[in-house]
């Protein structure tokens, strides 16, 4: 009996400890909120190790990326952006031609695969970087993969669903179902103004007036993501430019985007039998910022405007892809609990056939199978953290000359709660001229 309960215990040890994926950046996220960025990225590097053995790579240059783009290092954030890109993309490939068995798993025994919203966002922030390189061409190319990347959302999960409920119903489950969220995202306002600034400055006229027209058609189209006014320095991109002046563009970013949380549900499996399933939730993070002022040296001012709420479209795209992890979710528990019933059934009928009762030992090994499949259902809650949650842009027309910016984040009743100098910004009639600014709160 006591070597019966040492197994025991040590089986449910093995999967609570499998179940953990959580690592301790608060050092790091102290020194983002101080818009220390440089020693945020320090911090985070130095503890590279626990985080590609307990959450992979993806997440250590997505943040890495991240924060060293905050700090300016763009040539460093690109390389280490374009990782996580590249490993977002293997994993989906892996995820489509993987055999049924290992696609049901659970999500925390496999590598983290990443998330839509970071991926469309890695290649806007990858085009950020370029910019500011002087490389608008490769910024423009990022721009459309982002854009690409949001026409396919829709179609996206609709086939993993159906092979989830195919694969029920060959097991002899056939209440699961095969429904499926379809995202009422499809274009991204941000991407497309980034799109129609960059080609405004390349004297490209045919990429800037498509570009212009889809950020109003992403406002009107997907009203619910888009529920603040469409940006009234809008109408003023579409004027020409006076001879001898030149076009100021600022975008800034806030907050953090939503993190994920564990949802745990009950459901029947047999009629006297409910199990767990667990899977993750996207949680809107909360930010005071509401207004963002830009003052230049020469004391000219105006108003940023929100263009984009990073939140709501990471919220909208992860539904799709979270109802599938609760099928899955389902189709896990319920031949668990099959596999459990089986067993339930074989031992009492050996003890019926040999006319005694249930052994403890063969009560306590079944009441272990139950615990360990409830244990073992674990939502994955990995995900990036440096992400923003808000986007703001505006324009002003100015003469040429070199300026220094000042961007104000304030709250509610116009008390800033922070600030960004950008120094000695070369405003030309010749180029792009796109500032960027970031606040962490």
């Amino acid at each position: 009996m006591k070597k019966l309960l040492c197994a025991c215990f040590c089986i449910l040890s093995l999967i609570l400890v499998s179940c953990s994926s959580v690592i301790d950046l608060s050092s790091t996220q102290r020194l983002y909120r101080e818009g220390d960025f440089s020693n945020a990225y320090h911090s985070l590097m130095a503890k590279q190790d626990i985080i590609l053995s307990q959450q992979g790579a993806l997440i250590l240059n997505l943040d890495g990326g991240m924060l060293s783009h905050m700090d300016g290092n763009w040539e460093l954030s690109n390389s280490m952006l374009s990782v996580s890109e590249r490993e977002i993309q293997d994993k989906y490939t892996q995820s489509i031609t993987a055999n049924i068995a290992s696609f049901i798993v659970n999500d925390n025994t496999k590598e983290y695969p990443g998330e839509d919203y970071e991926d469309i966002y890695i290649n806007v922030f990858k085009a950020l970087n370029y910019n500011q390189m002087g490389k608008d061409e490769d910024a423009l190319v990022e721009l459309r993969r982002s854009i690409e990347k949001q026409a396919l959302l829709k179609s996206k999960y609709e086939v993993q669903a159906r092979r989830v409920s195919s694969y029920a119903n060959e097991q002899g489950i056939d209440s699961v179902g095969s429904d499926t969220y379809s995202t009422s995202f499809s274009s991204s306002a941000l991407a497309n103004y980034l799109a129609m600034v960059i080609a405004r400055g390349n004297k490209d006229t045919n990429t800037f007036d498509y570009s212009l027209g889809q950020v109003t058609k992403s406002f009107q189209t997907q009203r619910e993501l888009y529920p603040f006014p469409l940006p009234s320095s809008l109408s003023e991109e579409d004027k020409d430019i006076e001879k001898g002046k030149a076009r100021l563009n600022l975008v800034a970013f806030n907050g953090l985007a939503p993190e994920k949380k564990e949802f745990v549900e009950s459901i029947y499996v047999s009629r006297y039998n409910y199990a767990k399933i667990a899977y993750p939730v996207l949680v809107a993070r909360r930010s005071d910022v509401k207004a963002i002022k830009v003052t230049l040296n020469d004391q000219t001012s105006f108003r940023l405007e929100k263009i984009e709420s990073i939140n709501a479209i990471a919220i909208e795209t992860f539904k799709a892809k979270s109802a599938v992890t609760r099928l899955k979710a389902i189709t896990r528990s319920m031949i668990k609990s099959l596999g459990i019933a089986v067993y339930d059934s074989a031992t009492e009928e050996a003890a019926r056939q040999s006319n005694t009762q249930k052994s403890i030992a063969s009560e306590l090994l079944g009441l272990v199978f139950k615990i360990a499949r409830d244990i073992s259902e674990t939502a994955d809650v990995r995900s990036s953290h440096f992400l923003p949650s808000t986007a703001w842009a505006g324009g002003i027309t100015i003469d040429p000359g070199t300026y220094t910016i000042k961007v104000e984040f304030l709250n509610n009743i116009g008390k800033t709660l922070y600030s960004q100098v950008i120094p000695n910004f070369l405003v030309s009639d010749t180029k792009t001229n796109l500032a960027e600014a970031v606040c962490p709160l």
